[in-house]
This record gives C-alpha cells, structure tokens and sequence, in this order.
C-alpha cells in the first residue's frame, strides 16, 4: 500500500539520482580533449575501471564500458593503432619441427 513515507522516500530518492551524460557527442569531446592523459595513466598500469571511478568522482558520471567505447571510436577516428601489451613471461625458443628424413640422393628402391 503507498504511504506518505513511501511516497516521499520515493520521490528523495529520484532527486538524488546523478545526472547521465547529455550524449555520446559530449563523451567524445571529453575523451578528444583527455585522451593524451588516459593513455598515460594506462602506461602507468591504471584501468579503465580505475579510469572511469575518477572521472565520476570528478564531477562527471562515467561507466566503464561507455569509457572505453569512447576511447575505441575516437581511437578508430583517429586512425591510430592500438598497441597490445606483450606478455612478461620469457618466451621458449621454438623448437624446429623434425620432418621425415630424406633418402638420399642417387639412392634407388629395391625391387622386389
């Protein structure tokens, strides 16, 4: 059943609600104009996760995934490559692969 109570807890909490980005035209010029420092930040071992939480508590909500689609399309629009970390583990030096011996030369099958 609605109370008052209920009501009015209803109505404080659609109040405190953050604001949502005004669109995806706003995050791109966010991330044109703060790319320089995320890549950075990324190069120092920080995530888009880790990313994200800042720019919120800065003052502008910012999820995750939205961060990093954003970073992709300006990324793609730019036409820069994206460089992949390579792993830290020493790698194995490949083995050759042993093929079948060949006979050798001038050497003939016995008939039978």
């Amino acid at each position: 059943m609605l109370s008052d109570d209920l009501i009015a807890k209803i109505a404080s909490g659609i109040e405190t609600m953050p604001p949502k980005p005004a669109s995806r035209r706003e995050i791109a010029l966010l991330i044109a104009r703060v790319e320089a420092k995320i890549r950075a930040a990324q190069e120092r071992g920080c995530t888009y996760v880790e990313i994200a939480k800042q720019i919120t508590e800065s003052g502008y909500p910012m999820k995750t995934s939205a961060l990093r689609l954003a970073m992709q399309q300006h990324r793609k629009n730019e036409g820069t490559q994206r460089t992949r970390r390579r792993k830290t583990t020493p790698s194995t030096p490949q083995q050759p692969t042993a093929a079948a011996p060949s006979p050798p030369s001038g050497a003939s099958r016995a008939r039978t």
